[in-house]
């Protein structure tokens, strides 16, 4: 029994000896494990921070590459990006209906550039009095109002105007009673019964009538104006033109003489500019010449003609003043205004000369679109002077001293159209930068 005992005993001692040298290598195992997957850790590291400083440089260097692409610069000094060029495809050039033209020599227009202002046209200005005093009852027109002859402005009640009609009323009468007295008188002549001296006096009774009645008639067209319409005291103010209402001072109950300027119509239709002339150019300008009219504000130039020059100069200006008339310039060109008038006072032949429609101002410079190919470039030119010759056919031409030369095409009508094209395209290119 004993001898099987401490056998068994021994057994598991190996047993539990064989236990822990298997615990040892377990460890050992997995502490090899863990430095190899360490190390394997580290490889992978290495290789993936070499994958930072390779891959991504070239990726990188695509990315330069692509904005590179993206920007155009390589599209952009060739296509229609290309800096101070426009390239149109077919379809835009035939919807932008460009003008092209050859530069060459033409007739411009010598002009001198004169101070002036705007005015009314002081002869088709109308100032509406009443004529008689009264009281205003009713004011239908305002200030800014655009009226008709005849239309009427204002009604005044007048005790003047009454009785002015009542004068009228009284020698009507008298005049159909002394038509009357006549005839029977006449009749009665004739047949004998009557005598001649009976006759005479009614006849000239009959005269005297006629002259009352006509001259209480004149009295009181004068005092009311041709077609007033006044009835019964009421006295009508009437527009004696067409135009607008300019100037009013009149207000309901206010009492007015007969002197009192209650409205003033003015026809703006047309407008003066009073030109000031000085002495050097008093010689060259005159009446007939053609004049370019120019104001800070409104874009499009008014063209008129000068119609008057002072005989007279001023003492202390020492200078005369000339009269531009402008027919229908519109709104914008109010009474007071300071202008520019560029007249033209002589012709001269201009060896380089373009349209002045075809001149733009790009960046605070004159500039043309030339053509280049199937390119436009817009190309800075210093321009001489300007104007349509007086008597010469066609469109205002502009001298050309440097910048283009004769014989090079060029766009002139509907070249604001590729001066935005161009303005785009700037545009588009300071974004990308």
């Amino acid at each position: 029994m004993s001898a099987a005992k401490v056998k068994i005993e021994l057994t598991r001692a190996k047993i539990a000896g064989l236990a822990g040298g298997f615990l040892l290598l377990l460890a050992a195992a997995v502490k090899g494990a863990l430095l190899i997957d360490h190390a394997v850790h580290d490889h992978g590291a290495d290789e993936h921070e070499g994958h930072d400083h390779g891959e991504p440089a070239e990726a990188a260097h695509g990315h330069g590459e692509h904005d590179h692409g993206e920007h155009g610069h390589g599209e952009h000094e060739e296509g229609e990006h290309e800096e101070g060029k426009i390239k149109l495809s077919s379809e835009a050039l035939d919807n932008a209906r460009l003008e092209i033209l050859a530069a060459g020599p033409g007739q411009v227009a010598e002009t001198v550039s004169l101070p002036g202002e705007v005015a009314l046209n002081a002869e088709a200005l109308a100032h509406v009095t009443p004529r008689v005093s009264g009281t205003a009852r009713e004011v239908r027109k305002q200030l800014g109002d655009t009226v008709k002859k005849g239309d009427v402005l204002a009604i005044l009640d007048s005790r003047e105007f009454a009785e002015l009609q009542r004068e009228l009323l009284t020698a009507k009468e008298r005049l159909e009673l002394a038509e009357a007295n006549f005839n029977r008188e006449e009749a009665l002549w004739k047949e004998k019964i009557a005598a001649e001296k009976e006759f005479l006096a009614a006849k000239q009774a009959l005269a005297e009538a006629k002259i009352e009645h006509r001259s209480a008639a004149q009295k009181l067209q004068a005092s009311s104006g041709a077609g007033s319409g006044a009835k019964g005291g009421a006295y009508a103010l009437i527009a004696p033109m067409d135009g607008t209402i300019i100037e009013k001072h009149i207000n309901v109950g206010e009492v007015l003489k007969d002197d009192t300027q209650t409205f003033v119509v003015a026809d703006l239709s047309t407008i003066w500019v009073n030109v000031t002339v000085y002495a050097k150019d008093l010689a060259r300008v005159r009446a007939g010449q053609t004049a370019r009219v120019r104001a800070e504000g409104i874009e499009e130039p008014a063209d008129g003609e000068i119609t008057y020059v002072g005989p007279v100069v001023g003492e202390k200006t020492r200078s005369a003043t000339a009269r531009v008339v402008l027919k229908n310039p519109g709104a914008a060109w109010r009474p007071g205004l300071f202008v520019t008038a560029d007249v033209a006072v002589d012709q001269v032949d201009a060896p380089v000369a373009v349209s002045y429609e075809g001149v733009q101002r790009v960046e605070g410079k004159d500039v043309v679109f030339v053509q280049e190919g199937d390119a436009f470039e817009a190309r800075a030119i210093k321009p001489g002077r300007q104007g349509k010759a007086p008597g010469a056919p066609g469109a205002e031409l502009v001298e050309v001293l440097d910048g283009i030369a004769a014989g090079e095409r060029y766009v002139g009508k509907n070249s604001f159209i590729l001066k935005a094209e161009l303005g785009k395209s700037e545009a588009g290119h300071d974004h990308a930068h």
